[in-house]
């Protein structure tokens, strides 16, 4: 299906109004200061288009990218391209057998990809392999919570056109469409593809993912968006800050945390590790999710980020 139809689909304006929330994103998971002269792998990089301008702005040493869709791959070089930026290297290549030694990068990324394989945990796994001693992982995984809505969804989709994607898209664009086809734009229609076509998601709880990284030794670094109610204060006005030079914001809730945030008195930003979230801050988070996904919104959960053992 990647290969038909890669995603995302971002022109470079599309990019551009992305970079705020994106740079604010990497400065709560805790992976800002790091990223100067870091060797790089974004895993399941697609189009490069989310990651290609902040690897840019800090500085990375080396950003290798890895893909199983070579069309996306395709994108990603011209991405590179636009954005003038020669030290990208894509791979296509699997998850579970990446063509890499141990202990290889500095940071590694994985976003959006881990839940639509058999075994998320063996691809984390895989991950930390790849990385060295005292550097850092970072994955988002869609929230079992936030999706119970948009499941039911898909499922009526794939019951009712089968295991082809392209009927699949027809018949979710028959029952979910809210514009005709020909007047979607192509990040549109990659976003729908994305949304109901796919073959295999699974979904988890903060939890569940947060037992991982204890199962796997490795350190709580930071999450995003922060579910530490100081930071996620912090968070809603340093992207605030940045609104002058990127006004854009695709989310009514995002908006609103941002507005209210910029009234009350500035909290400073804290450093990396973050503290880790209770029990309660999981709950109350899950929660929002689940009255976030009773539209049945696509949309996601937290990103975390941890740091392998030096």
């Amino acid at each position: 299906m990647y290969m038909a139809h890669p995603y995302p689909q971002w022109t470079k304006e599309e990019r551009r109004d992305h970079f705020a929330g994106t740079l604010t994103q990497f400065r709560f998971l805790g992976l800002a200061d790091f990223m100067s002269g870091a060797r790089f792998l974004d895993v399941g990089c697609g189009t490069g288009n989310r990651t290609m301008k902040v690897a840019r702005h800090y500085g990375v040493r080396k950003y290798v990218g890895v893909d199983h869709s070579r069309a996306s791959l395709k994108i990603a070089q011209c991405v590179a391209k636009e954005e003038e930026f020669d030290r990208f290297v894509g791979i296509e290549s699997d998850l579970f057998d990446l063509p890499f030694p141990d202990d290889s990068f500095d940071i590694v990324l994985s976003q959006g990809v881990l839940h639509h394989t058999p075994n998320p945990l063996r691809g984390l796994q895989e991950l930390v392999r790849v990385c060295r001693p005292g550097g850092l992982i970072a994955l988002y995984l869609y929230n079992k919570w936030n999706h119970w809505r948009h499941n039911i969804q898909k499922n009526k989709v794939s019951r009712l056109a089968g295991p082809d994607f392209e009927r699949r898209f027809h018949m979710a664009h028959r029952l979910y469409g809210r514009k005709p086809i020909e007047e979607m734009t192509p990040e549109q229609i990659a976003t729908f593809y994305d949304q109901y076509c796919h073959p295999h998601k699974s979904d988890h709880t903060v939890g569940e993912t947060l037992r991982w990284f204890d199962q796997l030794g490795l350190t709580y670094w930071g999450s995003y968006p922060p579910m530490r109610f100081g930071d996620l204060l912090a968070a809603a006005q340093h992207r605030g800050k940045l609104l002058t030079e990127s006004p854009t914001m695709y989310s009514a809730l995002g908006r609103m945390l941002v507005s209210t945030a910029l009234k009350l008195p500035s909290v400073e930003i804290g450093k990396p590790p973050f503290r880790r979230p209770t029990l309660l801050h999981a709950i109350i988070f899950q929660m929002g999710y689940a009255c976030q996904g009773s539209s049945g919104a696509y949309s996601g959960g937290p990103g975390f980020s941890v740091r392998k053992p030096s």
